[in-house]
């Protein structure tokens, strides 16, 4: 509380303000209560002012004077080292102790005093050995006490303040040979009295960090042996082995160096047991060190590195005893870092897109209903899903807790917990797992021209090669014109008899085959490859496995296609969490394409929630695509995305042909799989090799890196390009352009005076005219095409969607907007007046659309009409339709 001592008034002014009319005041310690403006030298102590408006300042070399009651003065720290000469005084004055102490133990005397042993009398019957403990700069930083035996039992405690160290004697260093890291004094007494360099730690699991800072500078040359004891539990617990091997782990760790454990020969329980036994008892202490540090060295086993990775001797061996130790402990972050670290021993443990994953091999052909039909055998990639990562917990670690009293400490193996096995399946990433970008089964050309055809994991490339036993493949090192011209007529030779519509289709197929061999050589995606012909049994499906028994040494995996976006997302996702990197869509019919195969066809990496979890994949996918049908029908939007390999049989039964080179042709490409993938590996690599060069092709917008790559490769082989075959295909397949084609010629024959109609109109008219003439029925057929029917509404949206561009030098547009109504105009597609160009259209207020299909131009359009990217929109109430966007609820024409 405040004791106001003065106030200010005008004869006595306040010293922060100057002035004496505002009620300023100061209070015994020295502190002013001011509402003025403070003058230089004044430092302000309040941080905001009080319900009358006051500051409290002081003096800036003022120090407030504590009227608080002083502290009670904090004890000094207890000065161990004195404690110690004090006992160690105390011992010379009573030598009768330390000989008792020596005949109970069976050590010489003189090894106590490098010890710096002592005694402190309790009272006149008893009294207490102390013994100093040091930390890494050998300071004295505790006391631990030991009792004479009574009735058979010694009391060990320390001194209250005292911290675990360790038991260091004098000139520790000038002993030869490595030193042994004992537990306790007395182990570490013995050693030293058998002239071995021994050190005593606190307890069997403990004193690794300051073994580290004691140990920093020891010669590379000498070795470190942790020792434990001989004392294994009937239940098979063995806390001496434990705690040593945990401590040699951790020393191993801070050091950067080997570290080994060893345990004294099996008929005793510790060394000194083993030095003061009656069988030895006949050496000198010299003799009996000596031949101790024999057995210990030879007997000695190295903890592993501090990588954490599996040597040599632990390699094809998870349950070995060099696996790391993981205490069980409420630290979960530390447990769960350790666990993670750990994964690495587990050399079959990859990440990929944001999971943990294995690769196993398909036990079975695929049932009908999987995703991917694939064969038996074929390699595909695994989620590692928690009970999985839970077992393997098990094998690349011991997992331990400590039960019991402090005293009686006892190690007990444990299951790994849950929730490590939660936090660490879900982490996202895990350093030191390898990413694995792809399983393949072949070889694959990098950019540089090497080849990756070893087995096993290849780090740089990230990829996981599995090639089957026996598969030969010789590629020359610098392929010559000439060997890249034997290269095509290998490859050319089990493609001979199929009938290819044109010499670029055939080039298209050498693309097919080449793409997944350079995937890696080039960044983004490749197009879909597309096998079609003009009637069944041409061959499809033989030609597109062709390409698959030479790549994989396996049948095509297929997939189905849907048109429903929703499922088609939810396969893709599938195929990219499996790694699958080759995939046939199998006898395509209908309408093909939409948004969702699209964004597929242009992408190489995926990202989309998993099933049943709520867990996202983020990952590569890397797939060649595959198609086969009859006549297939694209959609605009998807033929740019596909590279067409087409056949045209001339025959009425093509499956009745005996004319054929190879009768079995799968069996011979599977028996000469070797030979045909050298020769694809040898065109790429003669590309590289002679410098990549260029040949002028036509860009292809969105596979540019492909086409720099596959194209350029497939023209220097001598073929011709297979980028020529997508411009037929777009043609064929933009059946809405043609369409509107058709309408452009027609509406501007029926609107000869070129005032404009509206799309209701134009229908309106088509029904009506009777005529049957020939322009009227052309354009009656161009609009049923573009529309599927004569509706006045999906006419407007079609011309709304086609407005203002080219269709052979002409284009449609909007000639006014009246009453509501647009009224469309063929115009000259150069054509620039500002009455017809979009960004001078007037928009009236939008009239709610009808139900009637011959009512206006506005309203839904369903997915068959192609426009699959516009996203539906709720109309206002009581409107009772959806909208396909804004531009929708424009008025009708």
């Amino acid at each position: 509380m405040l004791n106001i001592t003065v106030r200010a008034n005008a004869a006595n002014p306040c010293l922060v303000c100057g002035t004496g009319s505002k009620g300023c005041s100061r209070t015994d310690d020295g502190l002013h209560l001011c509402r003025g403006e403070p003058r230089p030298g004044w430092h302000e102590v309040s941080k905001q002012p009080d319900d009358l408006g006051f500051r409290y300042y002081r003096r800036e070399d003022e120090q407030r004077v504590s009227q608080s009651k002083p502290k009670k003065p904090t004890p000094p720290a207890t000065d161990f080292a004195a404690v110690a000469n004090q006992g160690v005084a105390e011992l010379a004055r009573l030598p009768q102790h330390r000989e008792e102490l020596a005949d109970d133990l069976k050590l010489p005397l003189e090894v106590f005093e490098l010890f710096r042993l002592g005694f402190r009398n309790i009272n006149s019957d008893s009294g207490r050995f102390t013994i100093p403990e040091r930390d890494g700069n050998e300071a004295v930083i505790g006391i631990a006490t030991r009792t004479h035996p009574q009735n058979g039992k010694v009391e060990k405690k320390r001194m209250k303040g005292s911290k675990c160290g360790l038991t260091i004697p004098c000139q520790w260093r000038e002993r030869p040979g490595p030193l042994f890291c004992v537990e306790g004094f007395t182990d570490s007494a013995a050693m030293t009295a058998g002239e071995l360099c021994a050190i005593g730690r606190a307890s069997n699991r403990h004193g690794a960090e300051l073994l580290a800072v004691l140990l920093q500078d020891w010669p590379v040359e000498r070795d470190i042996i942790v020792v434990g004891d001989n004392d294994r539990k009937p239940n098979g617990d063995w806390p001496g082995k434990l705690g040593a091997e945990t401590v040699a782990r951790k020393l191993a760790e801070l050091l950067d160096r080997p570290v080994r454990v060893a345990l004294p020969p099996e008929n005793v329980k510790d060394v000194r047991e083993w030095l003061t036994h009656p069988d030895t008892a006949f050496l000198s202490w010299s003799e009996r060190g000596e031949k101790l540090s024999m057995l210990l060295i030879a007997t000695a086993v190295p903890v592993d590195p501090p990588t954490g990775l599996p040597d040599d001797a632990a390699e094809g061996n998870p349950t070995s005893d060099k696996r790391p130790e993981i205490e069980v402990c409420t630290e979960e972050h530390y447990v769960n870092a350790q666990a993670t670290t750990a994964l690495v021993r587990e050399t079959d443990i990859y990440q990929r897109g944001g999971m943990l994953v294995h690769v196993v091999e398909q036990h079975a052909d695929s049932a009908p209903d999987d995703v991917v039909r694939r064969s038996a055998g074929a390699p595909v990639v695994r989620e590692l899903v928690k009970p999985l990562l839970r077992e393997r917990f098990t094998r690349m670690a011991t997992w331990f807790q400590w039960r019991g009293k402090e005293d009686e400490l006892r190690k007990v193996s444990v299951h790994p917990p849950g929730w490590a096995v939660d936090a660490v399946h879900t982490r996202g990433h895990w350093p030191n797992v390898p990413y694995l970008e792809a399983v393949v089964t072949h070889p694959v050309l990098l950019g540089n021209g090497t080849l990756v055809s070893t087995n096993g994991y290849e780090r740089k490339s990230r990829l996981l090669v599995m090639m089957p036993p026996g598969l030969s493949v010789t590629v020359p090192e610098l392929p010559t014109r000439e060997d890249v011209t034997a290269a095509v007529d290998v490859l050319g030779d089990v493609i001979q008899d199929f009938p290819f519509e044109t010499p670029q289709h055939r080039a298209a197929w050498f693309a097919a085959l080449l793409t997944p061999l350079a995937w890696f050589a080039f960044n983004g995606p490749a197009p879909m490859f597309l096998i079609d012909a003009n009637i069944r049994a041409a061959g499809k499906g033989l030609l597109a496995d062709v390409a698959a028994i030479i790549i994989t040494g396996r049948r095509f995996p297929v997939m189905s296609y849907t048109n429903d976006k929703e499922e088609l997302r939810k396969k893709i996702t599938t195929l990219a969490v499996e790694g699958e990197r080759l995939v046939l869509l199998d006898n395509l019919a209908g309408a093909v394409g939409n948004d969702v195969l699209d964004m597929a066809l242009t992408a190489d990496t995926w990202k989309d929630r998993l099933l049943g979890v709520n867990r996202g994949y983020n990952g590569p996918l890397n797939v060649t695509w595959f198609a086969t049908g009859n006549n297939v029908q694209l959609g605009a939007d998807t033929s740019r995305r596909v590279c067409h390999i087409r056949l045209e049989s001339e025959k009425e039964r093509p499956e009745t042909r005996d004319d054929v080179t190879h009768q079995d042709l799968r069996g011979h490409v599977l028996q000469n799989r070797g030979k045909l993938l050298a020769a694809a590996l040898t065109i790429l690599r003669g590309w590289v090799m002679a410098g990549k060069p260029k040949h002028g092709l036509t860009p292809w917008g969105s596979f540019e890196q492909w086409s720099n790559v596959v194209r350029e490769a497939v023209v220097f082989a001598g073929l011709p390009d297979p980028g020529e075959t997508r411009l037929q295909l777009q043609s064929m397949a933009d059946r809405d352009a043609n369409a509107m084609e058709g309408i452009i010629v027609g509406l501007a024959e029926l609107d000869t005076h070129n005032r404009g109609m509206t799309a209701a109109e134009i229908v309106t008219r088509l029904k009506e005219d009777s005529s049957r003439s020939a322009p009227v029925a052309d354009l009656r057929a161009a609009v049923e095409e573009l529309c599927g029917k004569l509706c006045g509404r999906l006419l407007g949206y079609k011309f709304r969607h086609f407005a203002r561009r080219n269709f052979g030098g002409k284009m449609i547009d909007k000639a006014s907007s009246a009453q509501g109504k647009n009224r469309w105009v063929v115009v000259v597609a150069s054509t620039k007046e500002s009455g017809h160009h979009p960004h001078h259209r007037n928009h009236p207020t939008p009239e709610p659309p009808t139900n009637s299909c011959d009512g206006g131009d506005g309203g839904h359009v369903s997915a068959e009409s192609g426009l699959t990217e516009e996203l539906p929109v709720v109309a206002p109430k009581g409107q009772g339709r959806l909208f396909s966007n804004y531009e929708d609820q424009m008025l009708p024409d």
